[in-house]
């Protein structure tokens, strides 16, 4: 029978208000942040998971808190489900990216093809690194944990990457507003299905 695993983004930050760039930095939630992560709380009454998995950043851990309010689920921290790591444009914005790295690499940045996944700005993860890392450790828990039904909160470029590989008819960048929920199933015989 296949597990069902609804991802869900990160409520905003201040950093996402003004477009800077997070991935590892730790940047807590914002009021609207808190607001849209209870809007989740009527989510997981209507769709009850069995357990919440979360990066181990603030501003997931603290959505994961909130939207499991209600429901009660256990939860289980892991920094595997962390956003890419940036390197060296974690902390700008992205029209400081663009002047001091030029629209070229940025393109290639946020290419959802995979052929580009092999990029990474200095100090960062490529595509396929972070992939591996996420993939690996998502894998291992639906392969080795007894559920029917689990949440993960993480993070917006992740995301996507994640549901790009399990789709790659997806020729746009598929929209990850802060708090949305995309459900994928997983079995043994077919892996991660979107």
């Amino acid at each position: 029978m296949p597990k069902i695993i609804h991802l869900f983004r990160h409520g905003q930050t201040d950093w996402n208000n003004i477009q800077r760039l997070q991935g590892h930095t730790d940047i807590p939630l914002n009021d609207e942040g808190r607001k849209q992560a209870q809007s989740l709380q009527d989510f997981f009454v209507k769709n009850p998971v069995e357990v919440i998995l979360t990066s181990d950043l603030s501003r997931a851990q603290e959505t994961a808190q909130i939207a499991n309010q209600k429901l009660a689920a256990p939860y289980l921290i892991s920094p595997d489900f962390r956003e890419v790591k940036l390197g060296e444009i974690e902390g700008l914005t992205y029209e400081q990216v663009l002047s001091q790295h030029g629209e070229e690499k940025w393109k290639r940045w946020q290419s959802v093809n995979p052929a580009h996944f092999d990029f990474a700005f200095k100090d960062g993860e490529t595509g396929f690194q972070a992939l591996a890392r996420f993939t690996s450790a998502l894998e291992k828990f639906c392969r080795e944990e007894s559920f029917t039904t689990a949440g993960l909160c993480t993070h917006g470029l992740m995301m996507r990457r994640f549901l790009h590989k399990l789709r790659p008819t997806l020729t746009e960048p598929l929209p990850v507003p802060n708090c949305s929920v995309f459900t994928v199933q997983w079995s043994e015989e077919k892996g991660f299905i979107f």
